[in-house]
């Protein structure tokens, strides 16, 4: 299978609070994989392909989470249960909004990591 990703990712540390945009309610959830165009996340609810979502993400050894504005691209049609029996959906997230320095900070971090774990 072809690799259709513009950016290479890692396996995450990252921290993520998130809102889908129209629903109340934010969720704490850890980042399953992180790039600089985008992350991976397991969300509670399923949406569609384009759902606009709110995050604050907190990188591992940063002081300061920063908010990101983003869009689903992708979700598993069916949901997977983690090691405490709650269900999710992978689901594949694009960066719209994050600021250049935001999105420095994820590179950085991406990079460094790749460098440190020989990946």
């Amino acid at each position: 299978m072809m690799e259709k990703r513009k950016y290479a990712r890692v396996p995450d540390g990252a921290r993520v609070v998130y809102k889908v945009m129209g629903v109340k309610g934010e969720h704490l959830t850890p980042a399953l994989d992180m790039g600089s165009g985008g992350l991976r996340l397991p969300l509670q609810e399923k949406v569609k392909p384009g759902t606009l979502l709110e995050l604050n993400i907190s990188l591992p050894d940063d002081k300061e989470p920063f908010f990101g504005l983003v869009k689903a691209v992708w979700q598993s049609p069916a949901a997977t249960q983690d090691k405490d029996g709650l269900s999710y959906y992978e689901t594949g997230i694009e960066f719209i909004k994050v600021g250049l320095e935001n999105r420095r900070r994820i590179v950085k971090y991406v990079t460094d990591y790749a460098k440190k774990n020989n990946l």
